[in-house]
């Protein structure tokens, strides 16, 4: 039993360190793709916005957390301890600016009565799993330096806690996605129509539809998939968000074998990016034209305080549809 576990520790470490490769790799490969971006449209803006704020925290809080997770473990039991909190404590931070930008998205979409508390609930649940990954991966956690495996890292916590907070964990993300989708397409799916239809181009309402169901459906599609691997016993009851969990050694413990678990949050991080880089250009465009707004635009609204407007109208703002009479319109079209 101990010779497979050793050898069931080695499998899992050689997985894992070829996925988190891979994950670097790509989440670089898009840094280098969208850099000329970054620096035309967040560092030379002469001012900082949310959306400045946001995307420095997705991208650079997700870059330190790729590059630790690929770092060699080191030869000292404090060491190794050190790392490994560092690595979990960055993982779990990764998901604040994604839940601040899911219910900052859902405060700019929902109509005036409900914005709050459906912005709160999204907030509250794309924040559950800050809290689960540092307790599952940081309590009672030790190191022990074992004459054949090398220094690795001992968690108490059962393996049935573990899949019964991940499902828990899992669950809250998934509801959060949903919300936001729902309110996206609830909000802007006509509007986006209707200006597909009678100017012919693309509108910032399209922007929000288009690119907010681009975000928000695969992270809802993945981590789907990912609790039902769970669930059924794919991907190993014990399911781990960070190196701690993945070299267990034990008789009882389950080894990942999904991928999803290694590629969710480099994307996650990627397609907010993406989008907020989408937001920046459609605002800069909508700011620079002398047109005036129209059916099926959106309009940017001035909030009742001067510090919530420019952090929500760099986002995208509270927006609100205008509607015109019939002529207007076919005026705009003509011209």
């Amino acid at each position: 039993m101990a010779n497979n576990s050793a050898v069931q520790a080695i499998s899992a470490s050689f997985f894992y360190n070829c996925w988190t490769d891979a994950a670097l790799a790509l989440f670089i490969y898009d840094f280098i793709l969208t850099l000329d971006s970054e620096l035309m449209l967040f560092w030379t803006v002469g001012h900082v916005s949310g959306a400045t704020i946001l995307f420095l925290l997705n991208r650079y809080i997700t870059l330190a957390s790729q590059i630790i997770d690929n770092n060699t473990i080191p030869s000292s039991v404090e060491s190794a301890f050190a790392v490994d909190v560092a690595a979990c404590v960055l993982e779990a931070l990764q998901y604040l600016p994604w839940a601040a930008f899911s219910a900052l998205r859902t405060y700019a979409l929902c109509p005036d009565p409900y914005r709050r508390l459906i912005s709160a609930s999204v907030f509250a649940l794309s924040s559950v799993p800050i809290f689960t990954i540092m307790w599952t991966n940081l309590h009672g956690l030790s190191f022990v330096n074992d004459p054949v495996l090398g220094i690795i890292p001992i968690n108490p916590i059962s393996v049935g806690t573990v899949l019964r907070v991940d499902v828990v964990t899992r669950s809250s993300v998934i509801a959060s996605n949903l919300v936001v989708l729902c309110v996206t397409w609830l909000r802007t799916y006509e509007t986006a129509k209707l200006s597909l239809r009678r100017l012919g181009k693309r509108s910032f309402a399209s922007i929000l539809l288009l690119d907010g169901t681009m975000y928000f459906l695969p992270l809802l599609v993945l981590s789907t998939l990912q609790m039902t691997f769970t669930l059924i016993g794919v991907s190993g009851a014990g399911v781990s968000w960070c190196l701690a969990d993945n070299l267990q050694v034990d008789d009882n413990a389950h080894f990942p074998t999904s991928v999803i678990v290694y590629l969710e949050e480099p994307l996650t991080s990627i397609l907010t990016s993406r989008f907020l880089i989408d937001l920046q250009k459609a605002q800069r465009k909508l700011a620079g034209s002398s047109r005036s707004v129209s059916l099926g635009e959106i309009a940017f609204q001035p909030q009742s305080s001067g510090n919530t407007s420019r952090f929500i109208g760099s986002l995208g703002a509270q927006i609100s549809f205008h509607e015109v009479d019939e002529g207007e319109n076919e005026a705009e079209v003509a011209s």
